[in-house]
Formats: structure tokens, sequence, C-alpha cells
């Protein structure tokens, strides 16, 4: 799971969503889930300023997570008219400046301590400490114990896939969240671990979230898939930001997540639309063959690539 550190009390206002805006020189192509770290380094006196007893907070951990949902280059006039949400009290830095917006905080119920770095960075949530992922490590969502979504949905085994329709931040567009759920029993170990001696919620085995041109360019097999499993096509407009997801059946769930993991990187329409039509003519075989060789494992990069080149 990528993450991003603050100094206190900056990230413990953020999984309050107190500040929903931060301040940064730079940006970066993600958008989605992100893991609040907290810093090592103590500014009692700053905590103070702020109306924060600096013994009461967490350091060096993951305290909870946010959704990165846009990041925008701003000027002095937007700075100014974003002061209430990034809440900071000094001048315009100056450009280029920019603008993330997050949106759901969340908590952890205890602190996991973890090493912050520079910039975005790795984290492998389990229910355990938290660590920096090795880079053979499986990619974090499939072990993170974090909800992006709530409340959790409710998969039929016969549909175990699960569309949200997301609303952007900004230019009234939307993306799409997909996620591969498993019911509690069907798989050794959740992906969600019992805290407090609750029952473990249903987990996600896999997810990817998609927006921007490659999602409009694939539109058409979107809804496909949505006509696939009784929905009308307009449901989709109506459903944006909505909690309830669409659920997909293996097949057709499966064979767009497989669209979705090859056009997500690319920018040329013309090949977009290539990648999508060959893996619509596939047969169901060569479908799940591709993806359990591109959603998962060490090798997982290298057969996305490989499935780019061979539709391409």
């Amino acid at each position: 799971m990528k993450a991003l550190s603050f100094h206190q009390p900056r990230a413990e206002q953020v999984v309050r969503g107190e500040k929903t805006v931060d301040i940064r020189t730079w940006r970066v192509a993600y958008r989605g889930p992100l893991a609040v770290h907290a810093s090592a380094q103590r500014r009692d006196a700053r905590c103070r300023a702020l109306g924060f007893d600096p013994a009461t907070l967490a350091y060096g951990a993951v305290i909870g997570a946010v959704d990165l949902v846009d990041i925008q280059a701003i000027d002095a006039e937007r700075y100014a008219t974003l002061q209430a949400q990034h809440r900071l009290d000094t001048l315009f830095p100056g450009e280029p400046c920019y603008a993330w917006f997050f949106r759901r905080p969340q908590r952890l119920p205890e602190p996991a301590p973890a090493r912050g770095r520079r910039r975005l960075f790795d984290v492998v949530m389990d229910g355990e400490p938290v660590s920096e992922a090795p880079p053979e490590a499986a990619p974090a969502a499939r072990v993170r114990n974090l909800y992006r979504i709530a409340p959790p949905p409710q998969p039929d085994p016969e549909r175990p896939f699960a569309l949200y329709a997301i609303a952007e931040e900004a230019g009234g567009g939307y993306r799409v969240a997909l996620y591969q759920w498993v019911p509690v029993g069907q798989i050794a170990r959740p992906a969600f671990p019992a805290q407090d001696g609750k029952p473990a919620a249903p987990g996600a085995l896999w997810e990817i979230e998609i927006g921007g041109d490659p999602l409009r360019t694939v539109t058409d097999h979107l809804l496909a898939a949505l006509r696939a499993n009784g929905y009308k096509a307009t449901d989709l407009g109506r459903e944006v930001g909505s909690e309830t997801p669409f659920y997909l059946d293996e097949a057709s769930g499966l064979r767009l997540a497989l669209i979705f993991i090859a056009v997500k990187p690319l920018a040329r329409h013309d090949r977009i639309e290539a990648i999508g039509q060959g893996i619509q003519a596939m047969s169901e075989e060569e479908a799940y063959y591709w993806f359990s060789k591109c959603s998962a494992g060490v090798d997982a990069t290298r057969a996305q690539k490989a499935l780019r080149v061979l539709l391409g």
C-alpha cells in the first residue's frame, strides 16, 4: 500500500478529517488508498501551538489511511481559498505548488510502527506491525487490513466482483474501483483479520482503480459487463459516489479486470482500443490464464507488459 509521511500534528489532523488538503511542491500520477504515516520527528512546540498535547500523539507509525482523490497545481489565490482545508498559516510557498485532496479518512485501531521515507513509499498492512515492503513482496492491496469502502460489500459467491463508481474531486467525472471478494471461510487466512474478538470481515483478494482517458476509452466494455449482470447502462451514472456496488459474475468481472490491468498505464487511444478488443475476443480459458499471470506474484508486471505487446 502506498504511504505518505506527515509531521505531527498534521498526521493526526488528516485521520481526523480536519485536514482534507495537503500542500506539496511535487506531484505523482498515483490515485487511491494512501496510508497516513506520522513522522518520528517530534515538534512539541508546534503541536501545542495548534492545540495538541504532543505526549498523546503517535510518532514513527502508520496511524490511518485516506483516499488520495486528486492533485491540482495551484497559485497564490487558490492557496488562500483552500486555507480552511489545508490549515496552514504560512505564506504561499511559490510555484510549483500542488494541492493533494483527501477523502474518507480512517484510523487504525492501534498505530503500526513503520519507518517513513520522503515522497511516496510502500508499506504492507497485514494486521502485524507495518514494515517497509521488500521488492519481492506481493502487492500490498492483497494483504492490507483497511477497508477503502464502507460499509463492506456482501458479494454473492456467484458474483464475486464488486465495482464502485467514484466521483472525481474536480471536473464532474468519475473513476471506478473493481474488487474481487471472497467470503470468509473460503480462504485460509482472511485479508482483514479479526480485531477485539470480532469476526473477520470478508477479504478483498485483489483490486484495481482506473479513471481518465483509459477508462473513457474502455467504457463500452464496462457497460457490457454491467448489462451481462442485469444492470442498465444508465445505472452507472446514477450510482456515482454510492456505497452500493455493482456485483459482477466471475467470468465478466475477471475479463473486465484484465482489461483494466492492461490499459491503465496507457495513453494512446488506438492501442487501448486494440487491447480491449483483444481481451474480449479471448476464450474463457485464455482470459483466466492471463488474469492469473497479471494480477499477482512477483512476475505480474512482466506478464502485464507481455500481454500489452501481444495485443497492442
